[in-house]
């Protein structure tokens, strides 16, 4: 029956895909695993689909994350002059090297396993408060009032926002996802600049009375892994979106998952030392990252034995790697938290693999521990297929995630 399918040139834009991708990316993988996507502005991307190809392309240095190619690209399509905002242009996951090798390097001691895992009493502390504020709410939206607000509160307060900014912090967090070069309204713009007089601000105070956060530690770094102020701006801005998006939508989707398999759940309530252990599967299944940020191809790229001529937009479909039975053998579309270490694509693979990784775990692992420790009974309000998704580019993020806390 899959091989027989029809798919529109906008397939991976249409609600259907949106709601439920995997009978179509099944089909893709299939009969066309480096298939055409056309976009309503008559550009077009080529989607990866297999974990073999989209492995090797992430690892590809033809296949470029530096946000002036990508810009290049746009103007010369649109015939329009481009220039990407400094706030976009100066962190590491919008730099090749050599750029993108210092920056990661003067990061990288934030983001360890250890400092991740020294953060857990804190995000505990923030998980345990926003679940007061939803306690007593019948139904309450996990989505807007935990999964949203957590991951923002903790990286705002690892970059030592003070509290009483956290309110304009999920603010611009939200607005930021829509975050596209050619908005017509100019409300993102303004959304930028508003992070971006509030940023320069905080480092400029950073700068006079260091603090134990990460803008101080890169303020007053050594010498030779300092960052210029517009790469401190920039880092913060890379934190604001990438790191509070894919978390988000990643909290969203593995406590919406754990509520629809009452089985699975309840054996890890029931061995806690499981948790770490089975977070990679959740995160597989759930895929928190519909596809990773974009390439462009600097010269023509052998791919899935598709020849992708230069000057052309990737986009590496994450959902579908992360389900390819070529990888997954055993039962791909099934949680199996006995999986032997699923090797998912979803924080990607290569020089861009993503540095809050093991934060994002540890985030992700204490949201489903407090709750189903403080609310044993909790469940879903409506039907398992009556929960809708986000059309997105980048993130799959619940619409919301409605749950009465009690039986």
């Amino acid at each position: 029956m899959a091989a027989t399918r029809t798919l529109s040139k906008f397939w991976m834009l249409t609600n259907e895909f949106t709601q439920n991708p995997y009978p179509i990316l099944e089909h893709v993988r299939k009969e066309s695993p480096v298939r055409e996507l056309a976009f309503p502005d008559g550009n077009r991307a080529w989607v990866v689909t297999r974990y073999e190809d989209a492995r090797a392309a992430l690892a590809d240095p033809r296949l470029s994350r530096d946000i002036h190619v990508h810009y290049r690209l746009m103007a010369e399509r649109t015939g329009c002059p481009m220039s990407p905002p400094p706030e976009e242009a100066n962190h590491l996951a919008n730099l090749e090297p050599p750029r993108h090798t210092p920056l990661r390097r003067a990061i990288s001691f934030a983001f360890t396993p250890r400092r991740a895992e020294a953060l857990r009493p804190r995000v505990e502390e923030i998980a345990d408060r926003l679940l007061d504020g939803v306690d007593g709410e019948a139904p309450a939206d996990l989505v807007t009032g935990y999964a949203d607000p957590l991951p923002v509160i903790t990286i705002a307060e690892l970059m030592g926002v003070p509290s009483g900014s956290w309110p304009d912090f999920l603010r611009w967090s939200a607005a930021l996802r829509s975050y596209s070069p050619t908005d017509p309204s100019g409300r993102l713009q303004r959304t930028i600049r508003e992070l971006s007089d509030f940023m320069a601000e905080l480092i400029a105070r950073k700068e006079r009375e260091p603090g134990e956060d990460l803008l101080s530690a890169l303020i007053h770094a050594d010498p030779e892994r300092r960052l210029t102020s517009t790469e401190i701006l920039s880092t913060g801005f890379a934190l604001m979106t990438g790191g509070n998006d894919t978390t988000a939508s990643l909290v969203g989707g593995v406590l919406a998952a754990l509520l629809t398999h009452p089985a699975e759940r309840a054996r890890l309530m029931a061995e806690p030392g499981r948790w770490t252990a089975s977070m990679d599967e959740l995160i597989r299944y759930v895929g928190p990252i519909g596809n990773a940020l974009q390439r462009v191809t600097t010269e023509p790229v052998e791919l899935g034995g598709v020849t992708v001529p230069a000057g052309e937009v990737v986009v590496i479909c994450v959902l579908s790697t992360n389900r390819d039975p070529g990888q997954f053998p055993d039962r791909p579309d099934l949680l199996d938290l006995d999986r032997p270490k699923p090797a998912h694509l979803s924080f990607g693979h290569g020089i861009h693999y993503c540095s809050g990784a093991h934060l994002a775990k540890v985030i992700t692992e204490v949201s489903a521990r407090r709750l189903f420790t403080r609310f044993p009974d909790v469940h879903l309000a409506v039907e398992p297929d009556r929960l809708e998704y986000e059309q997105n580019v980048v993130v799959r993020p619940l619409k919301a995630l409605p749950v009465l806390l009690r039986g």
